[in-house]
């Protein structure tokens, strides 16, 4: 039987099979019937209808923030992404789940139950930043310390691991949706100018940017302008959108010299080795690397695809599952033990 392993992000699922690598890469988007709640699409088809939807469907994102915000929609989810793996009725695989490090019991048991419900014959739990750090390189399981931090779609985890285990972590709102809001509220103020998040985003990843760019880009930008409610277009360039998104650079940098304060001197102090590892999606937006390396005076690593870190990582620990515990890991219960 193979098992397998899966990163539920708010934005996207990435599904690792063992002995296949990554075989499943899919927006975290389900699309329903208002009226009966029955399932229309999942991934990529169902991330189309954002904010396109006619008034009998829904798109909804069941994981926000990091957490499952509804369990029976996500189940559905991940029972049709495990489906396209190969795994059905008669093949109830293993499943290993990256979670947050600092997710509650009840939001474990939210998980666990996700998973089971899709078809899972057992549920483990791994936390993200040790998954993420294995992904890109790093050995989890020094006793140096290693600062993670893990820019999502929905949440910004920042931990310092050492000896494979979270020593002190900090979570924060701070990640790809909010610089989606904050484009979207910043086209809106300066530019008289309405989008939807989907537009944000594609302005995001082509000219959006912390620190500015050898050669200044643009980009013709559709939307429906406010005070007339015609549809309109505006050209906006890279420049003028590095102050916007510089702004939540630096609650990321905050809550990491915030999260330092609290963090054992010899770990802060192995830092200066081991340097910061970047991982998640929101990582990518140009110049963020050299931001918090600037301002850290740490050096930066990040693989060439941060997004595939923390499922990469789990790769590491599907091949000796038999070898856990029984049943699922309970990381917050470990870690009240651990206090």
């Amino acid at each position: 039987m193979y098992d397998f392993a899966m990163d539920l992000g708010t934005s996207s699922v990435l599904l690792y099979r063992q002995g296949k690598g990554i075989i499943l890469r899919e927006p975290s988007v389900v699309a329903i019937r208002r009226q009966t709640g029955q399932v229309v699409s999942v991934g990529q088809k169902a991330r189309e209808m954002l904010g396109r939807t006619p008034e009998t469907l829904l798109a909804v994102r069941p994981v926000r923030g990091g957490v499952i915000t509804d369990c029976e929609i996500t189940s559905v989810m991940a029972r049709a992404f495990l489906k396209r793996a190969g795994a059905g009725s008669m093949l109830r695989p293993n499943l290993l789940i990256c979670v947050p490090p600092l997710v509650s019991e009840l939001e474990e048991r939210a998980v666990v139950d996700a998973g089971l419900q899709a078809g899972a014959s057992k549920v483990y739990l791994m936390e993200q930043p040790v998954a993420a750090a294995a992904g890109a390189g790093v050995d989890p399981k020094s006793p140096k310390g290693t600062l993670v931090v893990d820019i999502g779609g929905g949440t910004t985890d920042i931990a310092v691991i050492s000896m494979g285990a979270v020593v002190r972590a900090v979570s924060i709102r701070i990640a790809g949706d909010s610089c989606d809001d904050a484009i979207q509220a910043y086209l809106k103020r300066q530019h008289d100018l309405l989008i939807g998040l989907s537009t944000a985003e594609q302005i995001k990843c082509s000219i959006g940017g912390i620190l500015p760019r050898e050669e200044n880009l643009s980009m013709t930008v559709r939307g429906r302008r406010l005070s007339s409610g015609l549809p309109a277009c505006e050209t906006i360039t890279s420049e003028e959108l590095i102050p916007v998104l510089q702004e939540q650079a630096e609650q990321i940098l905050a809550a990491i010299c915030g999260l330092m304060e609290t963090t054992p001197p010899e770990l802060v102090g192995d830092l200066t080795e081991t340097g910061i590892v970047l991982a998640g999606g929101g990582s990518k937006l140009y110049g963020m690397d050299r931001y918090l390396s600037r301002e850290m005076g740490l050096e930066t690593h990040a693989s060439e695809d941060p997004e595939i870190c923390v499922i990469m990582g789990t790769s590491r620990i599907l091949g000796n599952l038999k070898r856990m515990q029984e049943g699922p890991i309970n990381i917050a219960r470990r870690r009240r033990g651990l206090a």
